[in-house]
């Protein structure tokens, strides 16, 4: 089930006092509607009953799928401020899913969360389209310094797209006003990489 938990603290914009709801933990499964939520980024959103104007609550969460048998985990905090118990609990419910077959991966920024749910959707090995991506990135790199002759001060994103006419579309950019689609030809990947690419179930225990 997903777990919804409330809070109160004053509204960024107007300082008035809120009780806002937050979710902890999301299954997808049992609350399909959920999902659309979590991909657009308006899962902890909400409206100020003062101002009107839209309050975030930046918080991870355990995003659940039953049916693919996948547990995503956005981490937000730094490991010192996680409570040990909890932590402990939450490492022991994720060994008996693993267990179980589950795929876990634990991320920490909320893009690349989505990133992962459309991966996994898409039927595709996760850690296979990782190592594409960081060989585009590569790519990126070194075209900017050859564009601008000297080593660029330069933080290329790299994100998953879709899988089409036996190529991987990323979605490329330094700021996201500036994003660009750029693609990878699936046979650059290893023969090793090519087997695993859309059999995600391999991954599983």
């Amino acid at each position: 089930m997903s777990l919804n938990h409330k809070t109160r603290q004053n509204c960024p914009h107007c300082d008035s006092e809120q009780e806002l709801n937050y979710y902890q933990s999301v299954n997808v499964t049992l609350n399909p509607e959920l999902k659309r939520e979590v991909l657009l980024g308006k899962l902890n959103r909400s409206t100020c009953t003062n101002c009107q104007k839209e309050i975030n609550i930046i918080s991870g969460f355990l995003y659940h799928d039953m049916t693919q048998k996948i547990m995503l985990e956005l981490a937000l905090a730094d490991d010192e401020t996680v409570d040990q118990k909890e932590q402990e609990s939450k490492n022991r419910m994720m060994d008996e899913l693993i267990e179980k077959g589950y795929i876990y991966r634990k991320v920490k920024e909320y893009s690349r969360l989505v990133e992962k749910i459309y991966i996994f959707d898409n039927q595709l090995n996760d850690l296979v389209i990782e190592q594409a991506a960081v060989r585009m990135k590569a790519i990126l790199d070194e075209s900017s310094k050859e564009v601008a002759g000297i080593e660029p001060n330069l933080d290329f994103k790299v994100y998953f797209k879709k899988t089409e006419n036996n190529e991987i579309t990323f979605f490329c950019y330094i700021h996201p006003s500036e994003m660009m689609e750029m693609k990878y030809d699936i046979k650059n990947l290893t023969l090793e990489e090519k087997n695993n690419l859309y059999n995600p179930d391999i991954l599983r225990k």
